[in-house]
């Protein structure tokens, strides 16, 4: 998992050329007049789920991975915690198999690490990254969200 602040983001292009893509719908758009749910910005290689909630307490959320696609989490407004495990640490027991539909598999872990994410702030999350957001740092705070899904691209060896 890669955290930053959104104007290092052009930092982390060779990650993948979707990322200047995201980059560049950033600049030329208002992440914070987008709709709830999703907006697609080149079919399925890369698209945003637009979201506003109030941040949760820990036993209200879970950890989560994906295979198809990396998100950029930028918190627009607010601020949350961002629980991280890497999928080869000790301890994880998986409570949901992947479902290929979402792509999304789900976790539980008790011992993993709180990232502090305010606004204009980003995580990439990566396959190996399992992540649990919306984590609640102070009572009563309203998060607005928009997380980029970028395809992966495959390896091809």
């Amino acid at each position: 998992m890669i955290v930053d602040h959104l104007s290092n983001l052009y930092k982390y292009t060779f990650l993948n050329s979707n990322i200047s893509k995201a980059i560049d719908f950033i600049k030329n758009n208002d992440l914070l007049s987008l709709p709830q749910g999703k907006t697609i910005i080149d079919g399925d290689e890369i698209f945003i789920l637009r979201d506003t909630y109030p941040s949760k307490i820990e036993s209200e959320c879970f950890f989560e991975s994906h295979l198809k696609y990396l998100d950029i989490q930028i918190v627009l407004k607010g601020s949350e915690y961002i629980g991280y495990s890497n999928k080869d640490n000790q301890g994880i027991i998986v409570t949901e198999s992947y479902n290929e539909n979402k792509d999304i598999t789900k976790y539980q872990i008790k011992d993993f690490t709180k990232v502090h994410l305010y606004e204009d702030m980003f995580a990439i999350v990566f396959p190996d990254d399992l992540h649990m957001p919306k984590l609640r740092k102070e009572e009563n705070t309203t998060v607005e969200k928009a997380v980029f899904k970028i395809k992966l691209q495959e390896n091809k060896e």
